[in-house]
């Protein structure tokens, strides 16, 4: 036999002995051989210096003034099987510190019923939450902490999909100044999104 494959033979025959020992002595120096590339390849990588932000905190919501029933803005509303109409009060439009949109809005049935709510949407996170409704009596019924819902295109809230889709939110940079919002309402979304 050649002496140049005489090293492989006697590793090759090491590997086939019946002595538990060697064999796992064997496999011990294999695991370790295979390991030191990854622990230098680990250490010479880039180092990051990642700081997370402070986590998210909705800011404290003041319910605005009733309002006196001027100053709504119609927002164009196409649902199927709906005759349902849709205005936000302008003053009420804004965007707060902790990038919600809140408004006032009003919902008018096809028999002049109107219900009347203050909302919030989160653009960042497709989320709306009901901040307090309208009574008859002509105040504000706060409505506490409530939850932040996903908005979905479905039943009677799929108003609140339109308002997210073309009127309030930005794909990209997240929440409109009430002016754009406004001038989409009165002039024309322009464009859709998912």
């Amino acid at each position: 036999m050649p002496a140049a494959i005489v090293p492989e033979v006697a590793v090759i025959r090491s590997l086939n002995t019946k002595n538990p020992l060697i064999r796992f002595g064997l496999l011990l120096i294999g695991l370790w051989f295979c390991q030191a590339p990854l622990v230098v390849a680990e250490e010479s990588g880039p180092e990051f210096n990642f700081v997370e932000g402070p986590a998210w905190k909705e800011q404290d919501v003041v319910l605005p003034a009733y309002p006196d029933g001027r100053q709504y803005v119609e927002v164009p509303l196409q649902l199927a099987g709906s005759d349902l109409r849709m205005f936000i009060q302008e003053p009420s439009l804004a965007v707060g510190a902790d990038g919600v949109t809140r408004y006032v809005l009003m919902l008018r049935s096809p028999s002049g019923t109107e219900n009347l709510f203050y909302e919030g949407i989160r653009c960042t996170k497709k989320e709306w939450r009901s901040y307090a409704y309208g009574t008859s009596a002509g105040e504000w019924q706060a409505l506490g902490d409530t939850p932040w819902q996903p908005i979905r295109d479905l039943g009677v809230e799929r108003y609140r999909m339109t308002l997210y889709r073309y009127y309030l939110c930005d794909p990209i940079s997240g929440p409109l100044s009430p002016r754009k919002a406004l001038d989409r309402i009165r002039y024309g979304a322009p464009g859709t999104r998912e």
